[in-house]
């Protein structure tokens, strides 16, 4: 498939200065919402043309795609929250109920699996309920930075100052933010993500299993996880595969189709691992629309 080609969408303007990006038939009753990670935005992810063809082929299931612009959309995300987050997915969901949309499944990347996991918090944030979720690479923000910036312990104890004294929204010094993620990062964006117990602290290998159970019970809706197998943000001691176990253990909606992405990197580039991903959505999105009919 070439990346580089004409991508077709429609358009839909959903409130004032947003807009939303449906791939494949506007006839389809189902959607399925992409959350990318960080600066991640609308069509910066490429492996997404190989599942919305997937999608696109399975027309029994009928399903469209849909990316989205956020407040925390590509570089928005240094002064950004995964509440923020939560609010503006929630306020898509509703748009999609409100042109017809019959199930709509929340399909989180990397941070964005950060946001599905807080997204179920429904009593703290009133979020409208969707039909299930896909997380593919939830990955410990907290264990990636420290392999690139080992002093993060320092950037959190600087941020917590700043929060203190009334600055959370303040930008953190420059010295003390990991370089891959530029150089405008609130102090409380920066504490988020680096600081164990942040609110972005969903998948670190060393969370305790009262709290994976905590995490992973609170889903109540069908749940696929999808690590990459070859992650290069994982560091070496991590065990992906026991930790996707262990979710599922946790999880009484954890989906046992999931697995690792054989062979692959966090953003999919390899052909082959790119329609892995593709059918197993698709597998997965076909027990959901079985769950339904044993339902009724």
């Amino acid at each position: 498939m070439n990346i580089n080609a004409p991508l077709p969408v429609t358009v839909h303007p959903y409130r004032p200065d947003y807009a939303a990006y449906e791939t494949g038939s506007v006839r389809r009753k189902n959607a399925i919402i992409f959350i990318g990670g960080l600066g991640d935005g609308p069509h910066s992810v490429q492996y997404l043309r190989t599942v919305a063809r997937h999608l696109e082929e399975a027309e029994n299931l009928s399903y469209s795609l849909f990316e989205f612009r956020i407040r925390s959309s590509f570089s928005g995300f240094g002064t950004g929250s995964i509440a923020d987050d939560v609010a503006d997915i929630s306020t898509f969901v509703k748009y999609l109920r409100s042109i017809s949309k019959d199930k709509v499944v929340l399909f989180g990347h990397s941070t964005g699996c950060q946001d599905c996991a807080e997204y179920t918090n429904y009593a703290k944030h009133g979020s409208s309920p969707v039909g299930g979720f896909i997380l593919h690479a939830p990955i410990s923000d907290r264990e990636a930075f420290k392999l690139e910036f080992p002093d993060t312990d320092k950037s959190v104890q600087v941020a917590e100052r700043m929060i203190a004294e009334g600055k959370a929204d303040h930008i953190a010094p420059k010295e003390i933010i990991p370089p891959s993620l530029g150089p405008a990062v609130s102090a409380y964006r920066l504490r988020s993500l680096l600081a164990k117990g942040g609110d972005e602290d969903y998948f670190s290998s060393d969370l305790d299993n009262a709290m994976i159970k905590k995490i992973w019970s609170r889903f109540d809706k069908p749940v696929l996880v999808l690590h990459s197998e070859k992650d290069e943000n994982v560091p070496g001691n991590v065990d992906q595969r026991k930790l996707n176990k262990l979710y599922q253990e946790a999880g009484a909606q954890v989906s046992s189709l999931s697995d690792l992405i054989p062979n692959t990197g966090h953003t999919v580039r390899r052909d082959s691992a790119r329609e892995w991903l593709g059918e197993r959505v698709v597998k997965f999105l076909e027990t959901l629309a079985e769950k339904r009919r044993e339902e009724t």
